[in-house]
């Protein structure tokens, strides 16, 4: 392997690492659903029934398209000739990046019209716009990795396909990039509720949101600091 590649794919690496926490850290909004789901209800003033709805609707949105990114990139992960490789985990990720970078672009826009509508606070309309920002350039960050790798791709992986490696990543963030637009837009356009619960989960956590409606429910503090 020359120097050149070496050098490609330890900076690939490097942009990989912080790839996948920055996804499994706003996975973890999926924790603070409920909490999220109540402070939202009130915020929107939206009825409970109406909001468990589309939330369930999103939910069957979110296990469909997780079921189908799994087949989709093991089966295309097993027409490679390695499997353990960088390669292969460009591969796996290809049509779920393409996914996610439409979803949290279209439900990105969605939500914060619906929060500018309704939330008078508009701090946290703010944060949640940064926070969509930052999702989408974690999600340009897979184009930017793929394009080092390009070069290493073509020479050191190899499919059972007979097509290439690159034209393969290509078709598959091609195709979750289209299917993701589609279904976004069909779930966003008949949604009047906030869809990004994970990602609005941890803006809420991180600006205190949370902490601050647990002071407001606990009656021996506001009485403390009445004197």
């Amino acid at each position: 392997m020359s120097m050149s590649l070496s050098f490609e794919l330890v900076l690939a690496y490097m942009i990989l690492i912080p790839f996948i926490i920055a996804n499994i850290f706003f996975a973890m909004g999926s924790l603070f659903q409920n909490k999220t789901a109540k402070f939202l209800q009130r915020a929107l003033k939206v009825e409970e029934k109406f909001s468990k709805s589309q939330n369930k609707r999103y939910k069957v949105f979110k296990y469909v398209n997780f079921i189908i990114w799994l087949i989709v990139g093991i089966v295309n992960v097993f027409s490679l000739d390695n499997l353990i490789s960088i390669g292969a985990i460009l591969v796996l990720f290809a049509f779920r990046s393409g996914i996610t970078l439409s979803k949290r672009f279209i439900f990105g826009i969605h939500d914060i019209r619906v929060m500018k509508l309704h939330l008078s606070d508009k701090k946290i309309t703010k944060i949640i716009s940064r926070v969509v920002k930052i999702g989408i350039i974690i999600e340009l960050m897979f184009i930017f990795m793929w394009g080092i790798l390009y070069k290493y791709l073509s020479v050191s992986v190899k499919t059972t396909l007979g097509i290439e490696v690159n034209v393969l990543v290509m078709i598959l963030w091609s195709t979750g990039f289209i299917y993701g637009i589609v279904f976004s837009l069909i779930l966003s356009v008949f949604s009047k509720d906030i869809i990004l619960t994970n990602e609005i989960g941890i803006v809420l956590l991180l600006s205190g949101e949370f902490v601050r409606e647990k002071i407001k429910k606990t009656k021996f503090i506001p009485k403390f600091f009445k004197h």
